[in-house]
């Protein structure tokens, strides 16, 4: 399988990178061709809103000269994707939630019976890092995802919180174990 994940950390040896790392290292563990995409070094503009890219119904269509189009191509071709982010303010960074927000362009005919996607039916997990617990602190982002993949058509595998995640040389060894655990709900 070729397995893109997207790294939305601003922090490149961060917590986020190190669970994502354990996951990415059972990938190809067993054999999966993995592209990791880090986000915070793409240059990737706020969504304009404009619906431009619903004139283009098989590419995103975007018209903004960025990064993003490169992003969404990988996406598109990728057999699974891992969304990877710290839990900012109860919900996504700002890298990764610039994404989101333009994911509007793989989008076609919501809510309407022509709803589709240009990564529909792609499966796909959520893993966040948080400082702090996940009860009272995880709760939104475990709320947006599903509607996220819902909206992209995605194959939902659920969504990874990892707690606690205060220094990075300190991650509690069962962080690793379910890590992989995420790895193989991807790809099963």
């Amino acid at each position: 399988m070729k397995i893109v994940t997207l790294q939305a950390s601003p922090h490149l040896d961060g917590n986020t990178d190190r669970l994502l790392d354990w996951s990415e290292r059972a990938l190809k563990d067993w054999r999966h061709d993995v592209t990791r995409i880090n986000l915070g070094a793409m240059n990737i503009q706020p969504c304009k809103a404009c619906f431009a890219c619903a004139e283009t119904p098989d590419a995103p269509g975007c018209v903004l000269s960025d990064d993003a189009p490169g992003v969404f191509g990988e996406m598109i071709n990728a057999d699974a994707i891992i969304y990877a982010t710290p839990l900012y303010m109860w919900g996504f960074s700002a890298q990764m939630k610039a994404l989101l927000d333009r994911s509007i362009c793989l989008v076609r005919g919501y809510s309407g019976e022509e709803h589709r996607s240009l990564i529909e039916n792609t499966p796909a997990t959520l893993l966040v890092s948080c400082g702090g617990p996940d009860a009272g602190n995880a709760d939104l982002i475990r709320e947006s995802f599903p509607r996220y993949a819902n909206y992209t058509r995605l194959d939902d595998r659920g969504i990874f919180v990892f707690p606690h995640c205060t220094d990075v040389n300190m991650l509690p060894n069962s962080h690793g174990a379910t890590a992989r655990e995420l790895a193989r709900v991807l790809t099963e």
